[in-house]
């Protein structure tokens, strides 16, 4: 059994375990401990691992570490299958509608850039860069979105999505394009080639289940797998999105987080600007448009059309939030 495995790797013995999520979650003579397989190859792994402990040595201490196996390596390889192991961080996932949760979280995101600010990957690691690929990138949706769009206007027979997907095309590419626009009226390119030398980076898949509330309120960040060098600025609007949601995109809850973060990590008009230019861009319809149609999951059609709903949602609400945003700028 690759468990049993792998507790010899890392000099622990196995009392019990559980799956949770995409994880094992094992009862150990050395407490409790996260045993995940990863697809992530070994190079990008050590980037990973180098961008933790980096973070680590200047000071933010209350993330997922990997441990270093037996190997010396913060993996091991079982059967051509590649497993991390780290310490159970204790707590409970941050609640968005919980203020004292939401705005704990604002500041150790904060945090995290500031003392990320700097990071080299080591020797033998693949440098994840995300810089100056935001343009190329909604041009490249944009065209997806179009392209689509002909396909299915194309289809004899068209199914409950299609029908519902030909309904807010047009209205998503418009706002697609108007993202791209702001984008290309902000300095991105030049903010990005002075980010780069700084060496600025992001944390990439900052949500609730990703934030860890400890017993004292303490907050703690975890699962690295998405973290890149990119403009904090993506963390921080991806952040707002994901928790304005739940309150039909409230433009004062969004200042209200904008101050906090501001307080440890100073934002700029040119930032604002950036976040507009993702608050506009339609990327929940674009995002269940692709899965549904290149078949990139196993969903039911139930679980699309909820989905769906959600990235309807978006437009409901947010065209009011990105003109009160832009008056912010």
């Amino acid at each position: 059994m690759q468990l049993e495995a792998i507790a010899k790797e890392y000099d622990f013995k196995i009392m019990n375990y559980k799956p949770l999520r995409a994880v094992y979650i094992a009862e150990t003579d050395k407490g409790p401990m996260v045993i995940k397989e990863t697809d992530r190859d070994p190079n990008k792994l050590l980037y990973i691992h180098g961008m933790k402990e980096y973070l680590y040595e200047k000071g933010f201490e209350n993330l997922d570490r990997y441990i270093i196996g037996e190997n010396g390596l913060p993996f091991t390889v079982q059967e051509n299958r590649i497993f991390v192991v780290e310490k159970v961080i204790e707590g409970r996932e941050c609640s968005f509608t919980n203020l004292f949760d939401r705005e704990g979280a604002v500041m150790a995101l904060a945090d995290l850039h500031n003392k990320g600010k700097g990071y080299a990957a080591p020797t033998g690691a693949f440098h994840r860069d995300n810089y100056g690929r935001w343009d190329s990138t909604y041009l490249k949706k944009i065209d997806y979105m179009l392209e689509l769009k002909d396909t299915i206007k194309n289809k004899k027979k068209k199914d409950f999505f299609d029908k519902k997907f030909l309904e807010d095309v047009d209205f998503m590419i418009y706002m697609a394009w108007q993202a791209y626009e702001t984008l290309k009226s902000s300095n991105y390119q030049n903010i990005c080639k002075v980010a780069r030398k700084e060496k600025w980076i992001c944390h990439h898949d900052y949500t609730y289940h990703n934030i860890i509330i400890g017993r004292h309120n303490e907050v703690s960040i975890i699962d690295f797998d998405y973290s890149c060098h990119e403009l904090p600025i993506y963390d921080l609007a991806s952040y707002i999105l994901k928790a304005l949601k739940r309150f039909s995109f409230d433009i004062d809850m969004a200042v209200r987080i904008l101050n906090i973060y501001d307080s440890v990590k100073v934002i700029n008009k040119e930032d604002l600007l950036l976040m507009q230019a993702i608050f506009e861009f339609p990327q929940r319809f674009w995002r269940i448009s692709e899965r549904y149609y290149e078949k990139k999951t196993d969903w039911s059609d139930d679980d699309f059309i909820d989905k769906y709903e959600d990235a309807y949602i978006f437009r409901e609400y947010i065209t009011d939030f990105t003109r009160d945003f832009r008056k912010l700028i």
